[in-house]
């Protein structure tokens, strides 16, 4: 499993989202890397804008989807296990590099960010939706940003169903 140097979740993920921004709280402003606390991702939401809530509930969805988290829902994980070291996924505040090899599925959270990474145009548009991108070699995913509006049900579902065949490769 791949290490995060800079962000928060397990320190040994499953997965890992990298996104532009981070929570506009003091704890969250800092370049290292830590397990949030049960409860901390409810706070969290609670402490800032509607913006958390969403990408917070759309990680939550694709870990409930893909693992055996112990709750009886995504809204549950969100609020108890999400980004924790009980938990499947990590965020990144760091850029993803090529060199991150081919370990830990990544998704990167919307265009604009992966544009600053990656060339667009060398991307894999998805079968079922050019929303949905690949890097060719690579368990990495590009998405539009985890809003409801850009990243729907629909999408998420392809997105899932990806990141688990993905998973399953490596067994």
């Amino acid at each position: 499993m791949s290490k995060v140097d800079s962000g928060f979740g397990n320190d040994s993920p499953r997965w890992i989202l990298h996104i532009a921004n981070r929570p506009e709280l003091d704890d969250f402003q800092h370049d290292n890397f830590r397990e949030l606390e049960s409860g901390e991702v409810k706070s969290v939401i609670q402490q800032t804008s509607n913006h958390w809530r969403k990408v917070f509930s759309i990680m939550a969805k694709i870990s409930f989807s893909l693992f055996d988290t112990g709750c009886n829902s995504w809204q549950e994980y969100r609020d108890t296990k999400l980004l924790t070291a009980d938990g499947w996924e990590a965020i990144s505040y760091a850029p993803y590099t090529l060199s991150e090899g081919l370990e830990t599925l990544t998704v990167i959270c919307g265009y604009t960010y992966a544009e600053s990474q990656l060339d667009l145009d060398s991307l894999i548009p998805h079968s079922e939706s050019a929303k949905l991108l690949r890097v060719p070699n690579r368990p990495c995913f590009v998405t539009p940003y985890f809003d409801w509006r850009q990243l729907n049900n629909e999408l998420l579902a392809v997105l899932i169903k990806l990141m688990s065949a993905q998973l399953a490769s490596k067994r």
